[in-house]
């Protein structure tokens, strides 16, 4: 960068010239690759598979009504209702209607009496065991200690979560997430934090 005064006055300028591109070490060229290789594309639904035959977090959703189930193919209603939710992207997507597992029925059902509060936690807890098995995990930490954050999100429509908190954030109606995550990078738990409404 250089300042440019015109002659006889005038006001001065800065005068940028493009930056060249750096060139890339053959150490990271080597460790692109490297990992690349280590990791191949997967469909996301492989890869709860996989992690379910590490873990066997799938087999924390029981029946809501505590019976054993007799139902085929749960686990890939489990997985695709799990994508579905994860990702935001509703079940449209994952639905075949050629596949009885992927029926919008069959995942309404599975949705109802499977994918709830406390079999959620459970399957969580599954993985958070799991990991903290895992060698790396314990050089970070012992999973005893966590960090607590909240979010805040402005909500511009009334609802039983919503409303204003004056001291922190002004009179915007919003929400708050409450997130904790361990000392191993494991996330063992989140909340929606209700605004107070002023008294």
């Amino acid at each position: 960068m250089e300042v440019v005064v015109p002659e006889g006055g005038g006001r001065a300028r800065l005068s940028v010239d493009k930056l060249g591109a750096v060139g890339e070490p053959e150490s990271l060229t080597w460790l692109k690759a490297t990992t690349e290789a280590m990791l191949p594309r997967i469909d996301l639904p492989d890869l709860l598979f996989e992690v379910h035959s590490w873990t066997g977090f799938l087999d924390a959703f029981g029946h809501v009504s505590d019976r054993r189930t007799r139902m085929e193919d749960l686990l890939v209603s489990l997985v695709a209702l799990l994508v579905a939710q994860g990702c935001n992207i509703g079940l449209t997507p994952v639905i075949d209607p050629n596949n009885k597992a992927l029926t919008r029925s069959r995942l309404s059902h599975v949705d109802q009496n499977y994918a709830r509060a406390d079999t959620i936690a459970a399957a969580n807890a599954a993985l958070i065991t799991a990991q903290s098995s895992i060698e790396l995990a314990q050089m970070w930490g012992g999973g005893l200690l966590a960090s607590v954050d909240g979010l805040r999100f402005v909500v511009p429509v009334k609802s039983i979560n919503t409303g204003p908190s004056p001291k922190y954030y002004g009179y915007k109606r919003g929400v708050t997430w409450l997130n904790a995550v361990n000392d191993q990078v494991a996330g063992i738990g989140a909340m929606v934090v209700r605004a107070r409404h002023p008294a």
